[in-house]
């Protein structure tokens, strides 16, 4: 998963599909460098390594 077009949605809430039988996650990216992502969850900070992204879903604003 390329992280430089996932720049534009930092600050928007997703939900990350994970490859492995890892669960998905949910929660706002908060920055994408390299090949790590940051997601900020309701009470966590998790850093996901972007080869073992699926999908990402973001919610599109009316």
């Amino acid at each position: 998963m390329p992280t430089e077009m996932l720049k534009e949605f930092i600050g928007k809430t997703c939900c990350i599909g994970m490859l492995g039988g890892f669960s998905d996650v949910t929660g706002m990216i908060v920055a994408a460098e390299e090949n790590w992502i940051k997601v900020e969850e309701k009470k966590n900070l998790r850093i996901i390594n972007a080869d073992y992204i699926r999908d990402i879903t973001i919610k599109k604003e009316n």
